[in-house]
């Protein structure tokens, strides 16, 4: 299991990004384009221009289905670090053109636990409780590979240390994440609330990554919104 989720640092200066897509292109790393859906295309670059536009060829793109002016997320990685950026593509006869719109270095934190805001749509529906069938939404409060915290309403919980929780996470508008965990920890917000720790005891590698691809989007869009 991964032990780090991801914090953004903008790479905003035009000089370093042009040396990065340039190694990039020297190294001939794959690009991966992503969409909300968690779809991946490989691309390999061919070339890139002083605006930014890389050009591609991908063995995938005679199916690739593009709606105009719709938002991507692509990744590549150079000497084991990570970069994203937002794309909008357009697919031609040949290539692949990608846009290099907003520019990222992936920073890598430890047991790093990432705090949901307050106005964002994010909940943990228990769907078995020590293996029997039930059905409890929580207001899903932080997040990471290792683990959660969620709140709970005092009338719906009847809940114990090491119980064995079954649960999807749903982040947004993006598709819910299945995932297994003990309670580890229960204390009292108010009269009304709990806050129960949830450590994961099993997370499938594909779990995993739907984890660190909806943090990293959610952290994106945070960055963009104030740095806006």
């Amino acid at each position: 299991m991964s032990e780090a989720l991801v914090i953004f640092k903008a790479i905003p200066h035009d000089v370093e990004k042009q040396l990065l897509l340039q190694k990039l292109l020297a190294k001939n790393e794959t690009i991966y384009l992503r969409d909300k859906f968690d779809r991946q295309i490989p691309l390999s670059a061919v070339s890139i221009n002083s605006n930014f536009q890389i050009k591609c060829t991908s063995p995938e793109k005679g199916s690739m289905n593009v709606p105009e002016n719709s938002t991507f997320t692509a990744s590549f990685s150079l000497q084991g670090e990570k970069y994203i950026f937002d794309t909008q593509p357009t697919v031609g006869k040949s290539y692949v053109t990608l846009p290099v719109l907003n520019l990222f270095h992936l920073q890598r934190r430890r047991n790093y636990r990432y705090v949901l805001p307050q106005d964002y749509s994010a909940e943990f529906v228990i769907n078995y409780l020590n293996q029997t069938i039930c059905a409890h939404t929580c207001r899903l409060l932080d997040l990471s590979t290792e683990g959660c915290a969620v709140e709970i309403s005092q009338e719906n919980a009847n809940l114990n240390l090491e119980d064995l929780v079954q649960a999807e996470i749903f982040l947004g508008d993006r598709n819910p994440i299945i995932v297994q965990g003990v309670i580890k920890n229960i204390r009292a917000k108010d009269d009304a609330w709990l806050v129960l720790g949830v450590e994961f005891n099993h997370l499938a590698n594909a779990s995993e990554e739907s984890i660190i691809n909806s943090l990293t989007d959610l952290q994106r869009d945070i960055y963009l919104r104030k740095a806006g």
